[in-house]
């Protein structure tokens, strides 16, 4: 695992390096990943396959014990859409859950949060 990630690092890779904080924690993690869908001309794009309220939706959610986490994860500089702030706005008034949006350079809060103050 590295200690200092690239401010260019994708968002891929940011998620992935996420994710392999909360394993390494022991936290239980989802993801749910978009789909590569053909239009009739055949041109392609990728959307998650989610009904009723689910765009903007948190890239991870993840629970330990008596916390629960969403984050929303973001290359350096990148910017929440309205959907994702309003998701995580939502989220953050149910007692005890806590939201955050994540970029590369928060690697040492995230792996502090995500693994329990150990550096």
């Amino acid at each position: 695992m590295k200690k200092y990630l690239s401010g260019n690092i994708s968002e891929a890779d940011w998620q992935n390096t996420v994710i392999d904080l909360a394993r390494l924690g022991k936290w239980r993690c989802a993801h749910f990943r978009s789909v590569r869908v053909q239009r009739k001309d055949g041109s392609v794009y990728y959307q998650t396959p989610v009904q009723a309220d689910g765009a903007g939706y948190p890239d991870l959610c993840m629970v330990k014990g008596n916390r629960l986490i969403y984050a929303e994860l973001k290359r350096e500089g990148g910017k929440a859409t309205s959907e994702q702030i309003e998701w995580l706005e939502a989220l953050s008034k149910v007692p005890g859950v806590e939201c955050y949006i994540w970029e590369p350079s928060d690697y040492e809060d995230v792996k502090w949060i995500l693994l329990g103050g150990i550096k």
